[in-house]
């Protein structure tokens, strides 16, 4: 398992959809400007989806190793949160 963190940078609310091996599965809504600390298996997928008038729209597929913190990040954001 990998830390990783998400940061809603539009001005509407997203749907966080995480999928990897083992039927682990991870689904946030996140708010604008509001952001997300998870933890998902290396392997696993990122889906990021924004809601529309007519509903869900995906917006981002990925890796999620893309939005993993790296071990200088996690100690500045331990700190910060203290």
């Amino acid at each position: 398992m990998i830390e990783c963190v998400y940061r809603n940078d539009t001005d509407r609310m997203v749907i966080v959809k995480c999928v990897g091996d083992d039927r682990f599965y991870r689904e946030k809504v996140v708010l604008p400007t509001e952001m997300f600390w998870f933890e998902a298996p290396e392997q696993a997928r990122l889906e990021i989806w924004k809601m529309s008038v007519s509903g869900q729209m995906l917006h981002v597929r990925a890796d999620v190793s893309e939005y993993a913190m790296n071990q200088d990040e996690a100690a500045t954001e331990t700190v910060w949160a203290c």
